[in-house]
């Protein structure tokens, strides 16, 4: 109550809100400065098939395209015969769809330590001719 005996908390909520906001500022202000974090929409080319590709690689794929710009898919699902064309190992990820090589435009630094830090990827490699590789598998690298 206040002093004119009415019940405060509907004309008091404005202040509170802007109370909250001013304090929690500066967090938000260092959250808004972090370099890279959320600057691209999605957008990412698949030149292979998406359909079999497991839903926590696609997610992994969107965090890596919001945050350094656009990704293609080069490799995801491979037959058997194209798998060893490519030098791909016998039993690799990509021959059951739980593999994907991909590039990011501009090949810009950080990514694959972005990558490491996915929870939802196991296996993972950047390769000379600039693609990076994320799989399910156990967690490691090349």
């Amino acid at each position: 109550m206040d002093w004119h005996g009415r019940s405060g908390t509907a004309r008091s909520a404005p202040i509170f809100a802007l109370a909250a906001l001013l304090a929690l500022a500066p967090v938000l202000s260092a959250c808004a400065s972090l370099g890279g974090v959320n600057r691209y929409p999605v957008s990412i080319k698949w030149n292979d098939s998406s359909w079999c590709v497991p839903l926590r690689l696609k997610i992994v794929l969107n965090r890596v395209s919001r945050r350094y710009g656009p990704v293609t898919v080069h490799s995801s699902h491979r037959w058997l015969i194209e798998n060893w064309l490519k030098g791909g190992k016998p039993r690799s990820y990509h021959l059951s769809c739980r593999a994907v090589d991909f590039a990011v435009r501009g090949d810009p630094p950080g990514v694959l330590e972005f990558i490491k830090a996915q929870r939802e990827v196991g296996g993972y490699a950047r390769y000379k001719q600039g693609f990076y590789h994320i799989d399910t598998g156990p967690r490691r690298t090349w």
